[in-house]
């Protein structure tokens, strides 16, 4: 199971939804997914996409950190990572990343290095905002709509995320920076 995934962020994001007095179904709307898809997130019998989970945070207005780890953002002029130390979060195996910001109050944007492992094929995902991806190391594949992108170290792409897009690797294990805006 991953972090999105795990039973604490699972209740925290069940007791804020009861607490702002959302049904699943009006919830889910607002969230833009179905009823039925949603229930399986709450229920943890499905993994929450990265995207959905950021429009979870989005639509309770909470901080993305707090649903992670229960703790509110804490630094408002700066937050600085030393020696690669970010929070980091296995979405499932061979898919994890470090969020470089974490501990930012009130970010418009998410910082992220990204590892991914060769094999996975993550689903299409989509949300808000502009997505920027920096090839750290190895090769990485980004399909946007219906374009593939080759891109290897040194490469970047730019992006409107509400174009469902994913992010595959081509060689045994690639990892690129990702920044999103919302």
């Amino acid at each position: 199971m991953s972090l999105l995934s795990s039973n604490d962020v699972i209740k925290r994001i069940k007791d804020l939804r009861e607490f702002c007095d959302f049904s699943v179904e009006e919830f889910a709307g607002r969230v833009g997914i179905s009823a039925a898809e949603y229930a399986e997130y709450e229920d943890g019998v499905k993994d929450i996409p990265i995207g959905t989970f950021y429009n979870i945070a989005a639509e309770l207005s909470i901080d993305p950190t707090v649903l992670l780890t229960g703790e509110m953002s804490k630094k408002d002029d700066v937050a600085v990572v030393y020696e690669g130390k970010g929070m980091d979060i296995e979405r499932y195996s061979g898919y994890s990343f470090m969020s470089l910001a974490h501990d930012f109050v009130d970010r418009k944007m998410e910082p992220m290095i990204v590892t991914l492992k060769k094999g996975i094929e993550p689903e299409l995902v989509l949300h808000n905002g502009q997505e920027f991806n920096y090839v750290l190391e190895g090769e990485l594949r980004v399909i946007i709509g219906v374009k593939e992108y080759y891109l290897r170290a040194g490469d970047s792409i730019y992006f409107n995320p509400s174009v469902p897009h994913a992010q595959i690797a081509m060689s045994d294990c690639a990892k690129f920076l990702t920044v999103i805006m919302g």
